[in-house]
């Protein structure tokens, strides 16, 4: 996934923001009510139009559980298709415009099936994306992706069978409204839902209860969940699933990687630490802003020995032994890497998110 301009730095201020709470993955099974037991049943009709080739449209025709990656793809092209016929009929009177519009979907399509993905152990710009928690490695599962009017709907699949849609609302869809009024809102269209609460460690030794999630049960054994993805991406997110399949995935990820637990490798990275336990992203907003700041063992004097973090003293012998490059060996490593940059830049992507990030 590609992260850059504004974006990265506000990615990058979430990152400071979460390594100085300390926030937990822990997530607690508190309902509203302190009640438990199955979660409220979701709107069976707004239930069946999360499902619809056509968005909102279910009489088009509904993705189905079970389906085939190429059967789903063939809905999604037909359904891309549709959004663009209108559009095209209307320029029929400027050829040009109307070629342009049937190039713009073949590219459209194209993106779609270019997007199938089969996780059996590679690493790509789908393990630090928005999707990063919802996958495992070499369990039988793959991704498909389309992107649509309200949102980016990504297909799930086991053992060649789609079982879950991830539905990651577009930014606009959001109106600058926080989790719980957008929970709210989806309650109105979908019915009450049980609120599931996260625990959050924070400086101190405390702990915050904080909201994790929204959940329906959604008729069939499949269940339906609001999830909050506003602290990294930027979005919140539906995620309507097969329960049986669902246990099955879980069952099949215990055998596979035993004792693993899914993490989303993008929080791994700003939360990270040194060999010696000390947080490698303490300066993350320094080094955004473009301010140095040296730590101890960063900086080497012939007279001065400088305690390093990992408890390991620097010695002027050590610092004299280390002498700087001449500026002939600078000059051919700049050239080098320049050239490698050139070339790398000028390599066509493989990304199979190209044109589909939120």
């Amino acid at each position: 996934m590609r992260i850059t301009g504004t974006f990265g730095l506000a990615l990058l201020l979430a990152a400071a923001v979460a390594v100085d709470s300390g926030t937990s993955l822990a997530k607690g099974d508190k309902k509203a009510g302190g009640s438990k037991g199955s979660a409220p049943s979701a709107s069976s009709a707004e239930v069946a139009k999360l499902k619809a080739v056509r968005l909102g449209d279910p009489k088009a025709g509904t993705f189905k559980w079970g389906m085939k990656p190429e059967e789903v793809m063939a809905q999604a092209r037909a359904a891309v298709e549709a959004k663009y016929e209108p559009r095209v009929e209307k320029a029929k009177q400027d050829p040009g415009l109307q070629q342009r519009l049937r190039d713009e979907m073949v590219k459209e399509i194209a993106a779609v099936k270019k997007s199938f993905t089969k996780f059996e152990g590679q690493k790509s710009g789908w393990d630090v994306s928005i999707i990063g928690q919802e996958f495992q490695q070499n369990t039988g599962e793959a991704v498909l992706v389309t992107k649509e009017d309200v949102w980016t709907r990504y297909f799930f699949f086991f053992e060649d069978g789609l079982y879950k849609m991830y539905l990651a609302f577009n930014k606009d869809a959001l109106a600058g409204k926080s989790f719980q009024d957008f929970g709210k809102g989806m309650e109105a269209k979908y019915g009450n839902a049980r609120e599931v609460f996260r625990d959050d460690r924070v400086k101190g030794g405390g702990v915050k209860r904080s909201l994790d999630h929204y959940e329906w049960s959604a008729g069939g054994g499949d269940r339906l969940k609001l999830v909050d993805r506003s602290e990294f991406y930027g979005v919140f997110c539906m995620v309507l699933y097969d329960g049986a399949v669902q246990d099955r995935v879980a069952e099949r990820r215990k055998v596979v990687n035993p004792g693993d637990v899914k993490r989303d490798d993008l929080v791994e990275s700003v939360t990270a630490k040194d060999k010696a336990g000390a947080d490698m992203n303490d300066d993350i907003i320094d080094r955004v802003v473009g301010k140095e700041v040296k730590k101890p063992g960063d900086e080497k004097h012939a007279d001065i020995v400088v305690p390093s973090q990992s408890g390991k003293a620097v010695s002027p012998k050590d610092v004299n032994a280390k002498t700087p490059a001449s500026s002939s060996e600078k000059s051919s490593s700049s050239s080098a890497s320049d050239s490698g940059s050139k070339k790398k830049g000028g390599k066509k992507s493989d990304n199979p998110m190209d044109g589909l990030e939120l």
